[in-house]
């Protein structure tokens, strides 16, 4: 099984996990990461080399960060060429990726599901009113 490390700033991550668990059940092979104000990078750094690696099983793993170029994926890059374990980093983490992730990870490679949760992340915004004008188009052609 493919597992799920999110990093975040502060408990976000922590906070998804939560939610989804509520969808998806119980979470396995799965684990929050949260940087909070005044932690070292370099200590943090290391609780992500040390996430990673004790996560795979073979599978690999798929890290979550909530934003490009912060500081948990600063410290991804930082510990990416020292880790033997083979994953993956997608910044931008939503909970549609999320939940993609974790009822996914069983059916396909660690390469696949990456994708397949960058897609759900661009499938699962929306806008209200465009929406509701779609269904009423689409109510009318039939």
């Amino acid at each position: 099984m493919i597992g799920i490390l999110l990093l975040t700033h502060e408990n976000f991550g922590a906070a998804m996990l939560k939610s989804a668990e509520l969808i998806v059940g119980g979470l396995e092979q799965v684990r929050a990461i949260g940087l909070n104000r005044g932690d070292d990078i370099t200590v943090f750094s290391e609780r992500v080399r040390d996430a990673i690696q004790g996560m795979d099983t073979g599978d690999g793993v798929l890290v979550f960060v909530d934003l490009f170029g912060a500081s948990p994926y600063n410290a991804t890059a930082l510990v990416s060429t020292g880790i033997e374990q083979k994953f993956r980093c997608v910044a931008g983490i939503s909970f549609p990726m999320v939940l993609e992730a974790l009822t996914m990870r069983e059916s396909c490679s660690l390469n696949e599901l990456t994708d397949n949760c960058m897609n759900a992340g661009k499938d699962g915004i929306k806008e209200l009113f465009s929406e509701m004008n779609a269904l009423s188009e689409e109510k009318i052609k039939k």
